[in-house]
């Protein structure tokens, strides 16, 4: 049996990966922090208390060092996958290096490859092409990643070093294929398509069509939601007795949820290649998705016939339009709702993700 170890978490991607690897008898274990405050299930926990000095940290890390060896494969969720510094990062993967026999690299965030690709302008889509946040906090300290060479030497050894690099975003991807062609590939995001299950209201004869938008607190203006509410208003004001708008913002996961699985079409981000964990999710309930959907995604995930996402990074009119022309075609939203839990399905599923994973890992080892 073949046994596994993801290292590191990334919104459910290592948790949903492990259900589905398990599905093929595979040993997985699952250590992180559980993404910090979304505290996904782990088998190891690896979380830090920011209360606490960081030894206290350091010795947790070390007295589960044991645990973390042994294993066929390792995959990092990212070349920095424990909330410490470079260098202490760079001592345990030095560790892991001697104690498992391949280790594998996910490419699933900003990290200093991506953002130094990024910054170089060779990136249709990314947050430093948005004028109007360059000289937001966290985007200053995202640019100043690429000036600190301790990041950079970081980076520059996981991804070296790694057997296979893996990206679940078509930006992380471009950026990693770039240096390190011969062992980068592409695998979508896994979500459990079972326990998000189709639940749809949508029918042929639906007189007003539910839209739903999620405002994440700090990152509207990252995220293209501020461009996508004034639209989404405009469209209401235009049409009130066929549109129906809920707006969302901090609410808690449950109450969240109930109003997502009483929508018909999600809203997601702009400024993207594709869709986040949320959209994905709302693809899997069945929603009509819109957000990032340009033609590489499919491109890469084989997809030549069902392309049901909405294209939402188009312009302000143009989008507008775009919500126009779905409320002229009210009866052939039942047959898209399918279409976009189809895709998901068929693409994102954890067994889909696993099947790929393992795929990848034996044509590299």
């Amino acid at each position: 049996m073949m046994k596994v170890l993801l290292l590191g978490e990334f919104s459910g991607m290592h948790q949903n990966l492990a259900m589905g690897l398990r599905n093929y008898g595979v040993d997985v274990t699952v250590a992180s922090d559980g993404d910090l405050w979304k505290n996904y299930p782990r088998d190891i926990d690896l979380a830090r208390d920011m209360d606490k000095h960081r030894n206290y940290f350091f010795a947790k890390v070390l007295k589960a060092l044991p645990r973390l060896s042994g294993y066929d494969v390792v995959q990092l969720n990212c070349p920095k996958f424990l909330r410490g510094t470079p260098a202490f990062n760079s001592a345990i993967f030095s560790y892991l290096k001697r104690v498992n026999p391949n280790i594998f690299l996910g490419a699933h965030g900003m990290d200093a490859n991506y953002i130094d690709y990024a910054l170089s302008g060779k990136l249709k889509y990314s947050v430093f092409h948005i004028p109007a946040i360059q000289n937001d906090p966290r985007i200053i300290n995202l640019k100043n990643i690429v000036n600190d060479k301790s990041e950079l030497k970081l980076n520059s050894t996981v991804a070296s070093q790694a057997k296979g690099i893996i990206a679940s975003g078509v930006g992380y991807y471009l950026s990693y294929k770039n240096n390190y062609p011969s062992k980068t590939t592409y695998i979508p995001l896994a979500i459990d398509t079972e326990e998000n299950p189709y639940v749809s209201t949508l029918k042929k004869d639906t007189k007003k069509i539910k839209f739903f938008l999620g405002m994440m607190k700090g990152r509207v203006v990252r995220k293209g939601t501020d461009v996508i509410y004034r639209v989404l208003k405009d469209l209401e004001l235009k049409y009130p007795s066929d549109v129906e708008l809920t707006v969302v913002e901090s609410v808690p996961f449950k109450e969240y949820q109930k109003l997502l699985n009483d929508s018909h079409i999600l809203c997601d981000q702009l400024y993207s290649y594709g869709l986040g964990l949320n959209g994905l999710i709302a693809q899997s309930k069945g929603l009509i998705v819109a957000g990032g959907a340009d033609e590489e995604v499919y491109r890469l995930i084989g997809e030549t016939q069902n392309k049901p996402i909405i294209d939402l990074n188009v312009g302000e009119s143009l989008m507008l339009e775009t919500f126009e022309r779905l409320l002229d075609d009210k009866s052939n939203l039942k047959e898209l709702s399918l279409k976009n839990r189809a895709l998901v399905v068929k693409h994102h599923d954890s067994q889909v993700a696993a099947k790929r994973h393992l795929d990848f890992w034996t044509q590299q080892i």
